[in-house]
């Protein structure tokens, strides 16, 4: 049987870390390795972690310096002995049979990349939302998986709900220089390599949904640029594929995206705003922004900025907010 390292980054997570480990050690599949990367904490996790690994031989914890998500992940996967790797983040947790169906499908399609759908929980394991979770089983050529990948369709591009052949990361790590999306742009370069993948719509994976979440930071000045430096890297591998206007558009929505943090800081420099409203004139020159909320938005962008603030202020009040993670480009909600 192949064997599955699960690697799970872990920052001050004393509440969820127990939950989530418990759930990957629970799995139908038992062939796994459980690496779990303390990432610098300074609270009890360290604790609970030697607690568990004294229950499952299968549980190693590594302790590092604080380095981010991506370096804590990075770690893993050098340390990782498995067939397959996949990720879960500290505060989520799986079902039981994730694994055994992921594994399954990967050996009855022969591909290298398998994964599944999700299910938004809150704080308390209370099931706000289900994406998808019709059984159905899509395989999906190259050109297409890419082309969800980019766009959100299908599957969006978190690295948590999927399985990955192990030799697909020989040349493959996580910009440790970005926080944002990071993981979509991994994502990118591993499904370029495989000429197939399988995605079964069943929600094994819980994803723990929270105000306080990166997910939710759409007007971070920090995150709107990381994601315009994702996008235009998936645009600059894309040129010449059939999915070279999709990832055009991603780059035109993540300006549209900046351009609205721009809005909400007053110490961007000017000469920054600047070049990126003649980058989204451009793009509008070559007939991108036809939508009718697009043109709303660069009408407002350009014209009445502080109109727009205190109407982003009230709207953000009252609307529902963006659960589903790793999309890149949001730049409405």
């Amino acid at each position: 049987m192949p064997k599955i390292s699960v690697i799970v980054p872990a920052y001050n997570a004393e509440k969820s870390i127990e939950k989530c480990v418990r759930s990957i050690l629970n799995q139908t599949y038992k062939d796994l390795e459980v690496i779990v990367i303390n990432d610098g904490s300074t609270d009890n996790t360290i604790d609970i972690l030697g607690k568990l690994k004294k229950t499952d031989k299968r549980l190693k914890v590594f302790s590092i310096e604080n380095g981010g998500v991506s370096h804590a992940r990075n770690f893993g996967i050098d340390n990782a002995t498995g067939d397959y790797i996949t990720f879960v983040d500290s505060d989520d947790y799986i079902d039981s049979d994730m694994y055994k169906c992921l594994i399954d499908i990967t050996n009855r399609y022969n591909v290298k990349i398998a994964h599944c759908s999700y299910k938004n929980v809150d704080e308390s394991g209370n099931v706000i939302s289900v994406v998808g979770d019709t059984g159905e089983i899509i395989e999906l050529a190259h050109d297409k998986a890419i082309s969800c990948l980019i766009t959100g369709n299908i599957f969006v591009g978190g690295l948590w709900n999927k399985l990955f052949d192990i030799s697909l990361f020989d040349d493959v790590r996580l910009n440790e220089d970005i926080k944002y999306d990071e993981d979509i742009l991994a994502n990118f370069y591993l499904f370029d390599q495989v000429e197939k993948s399988v995605f079964v719509d069943r929600a094994f994976y819980n994803y723990v949904a929270c105000e306080s979440s990166s997910t939710h930071s759409a007007n971070s000045l920090i995150s709107c640029r990381q994601s315009l430096f994702v996008s235009k890297e998936i645009n600059r591998l894309s040129i010449g594929k059939p999915y070279e206007l999709l990832s055009k558009k991603k780059v035109s929505a993540s300006l549209l995206g900046l351009y609205r943090a721009y809005i909400f800081n007053k110490s961007v420099d000017k000469i920054e705003k600047r070049k990126v409203m003649s980058e989204i004139l451009e793009f509008k020159s070559q007939g991108f922004y036809n939508g009718k909320k697009e043109k709303i938005l660069l009408i407002f962008y350009r014209y009445f900025p502080v109109l727009f603030k205190c109407l982003f202020r009230f709207y953000d009040k009252i609307r529902v907010k963006k659960l589903d993670p790793g999309q890149i480009g949001v730049y409405y909600e």
